[in-house]
């Protein structure tokens, strides 16, 4: 059992240290892309610091990695966007099962910020203007669908429980826009 609880604080003053750790710099080589890619597939992404490292960036390389790298960025906004809205859905039922719907339009908040964070491909003018265009597209479709479906399901739930703090909480989550950033 201590050994156990060891490798758990061990596991934790590495967590620690890595978010410690010097700020992230804007990648500009294959291999510095993928590095900040892997912490886009992280859990703590809006902590990192890497939107503004990613956003910075900029490519010198052949057609070849390009083309990979766009694969890259394709897997890293699936993976944190999975991870956003697993994590939405998990902390959106907790709060409903433990009636703490104050919390929910925190919930909304983080959301919509792990969604700002995805689209950071539209503002990297070395990507080719239709890539960015259609990975947009699809994601800002995908998101908004998640978002209209979750607000649509409390809406029932607040309908079919006559629950009045799901309501206020609703009309503060109603006036959110996804996409305004």
């Amino acid at each position: 059992m201590i050994g156990l609880l060891e490798k758990e604080e061990a596991k934790a003053s590495q967590a620690i240290a890595l978010l410690e750790k010097e700020e992230i710099k804007a990648p500009h080589t294959y291999s510095e892309w993928l590095g900040c890619l892997d912490i886009l597939k992280g859990k703590n992404v809006s902590a990192s610091g890497a939107y503004e490292a990613l956003v910075s960036g900029s490519f010198s390389g052949t057609e070849a990695t390009l083309s990979a790298l766009q694969k890259q960025i394709v897997e890293a906004v699936n993976a944190l966007l999975n991870n956003s809205t697993r994590r939405f859905t998990k902390n959106m039922n907790d709060s409903i099962i433990f009636n703490d719907l104050g919390s929910n339009d925190l919930l909304f908040d983080r959301l919509k910020k792990d969604v700002k964070i995805s689209l950071f491909f539209e503002e990297l003018a070395f990507l080719p203007k239709e890539y960015r265009e259609e990975l947009s597209k699809l994601v800002r479709a995908q998101m908004q669908g998640f978002w209209n479906d979750t607000v649509s399901f409390l809406y029932g739930q607040s309908l079919e429980h006559s629950n009045s703090d799901l309501e206020d909480a609703l009309f503060l989550i109603k006036r959110k826009r996804l996409f305004d950033f």
